[in-house]
């Protein structure tokens, strides 16, 4: 049980470090597969969806790499001001996501999880689901990444995109 709860508190905090007090608003788009240096990134971990194990706001349990279609993987932490802004651009462009299944994930409890998705007026949205995953799992399936961070999928399941840390929402855009 302590083991459970340390490693839940290890990945909210390397979320929230990683991002929260990051300020770089603009990172560039990366293709994937991601490689700096001939060193490889968190996000090149795999080029399709990962063995996620997800829990949805009603308790279903399913895996990321079962998802079918155009899919958005969106790693967040309700209270990061960096995930709230990136939300709040995505909602202001849902057209531009329709034809995608997107899903927020955090490691965050499911009442948190339903209070994020009603305050920013998403939850409702068809294509739109809130998941969550455990640290140990997101950390074993994706890899350290900074918050938010978001992974746009083909049809086949396949990495298409991936911007890790905030990023403004024309950067994303043209990824879809």
């Amino acid at each position: 049980m302590k083991k459970g709860l340390f490693l839940v508190k290890m990945l909210g905090l390397v979320l929230t470090i990683g991002s929260c007090n990051n300020n770089k608003s603009t990172l560039p788009a990366q293709e994937a597969p991601v490689v700096e240096n001939n060193v490889p990134t968190a996000v090149e971990a795999s080029t399709d969806l990962p063995a996620l194990p997800l829990i949805k706001l009603d308790g279903t349990p399913l895996m990321a790499n079962n998802l079918s279609g155009k899919t958005v993987l969106f790693f967040f932490q309700p209270d990061c001001d960096h995930c709230q802004r990136e939300t709040v651009q995505i909602r202001e462009n849902l057209a531009a996501f329709r034809d995608y299944k997107v899903y927020f994930i955090t490691n965050a409890g499911l009442p948190e999880l339903r209070k994020f998705s009603q305050d920013y007026k998403i939850a409702f949205e068809p294509n739109f689901t809130f998941a969550q995953a455990t640290i140990e799992n997101i950390l074993n399936t994706v890899g350290p990444m900074d918050s938010p961070s978001l992974f746009i999928y083909s049809n086949e399941g396949q990495l298409v995109k991936a911007f890790n840390g905030e990023t403004p929402i024309e950067q994303i855009l043209p990824g879809l």
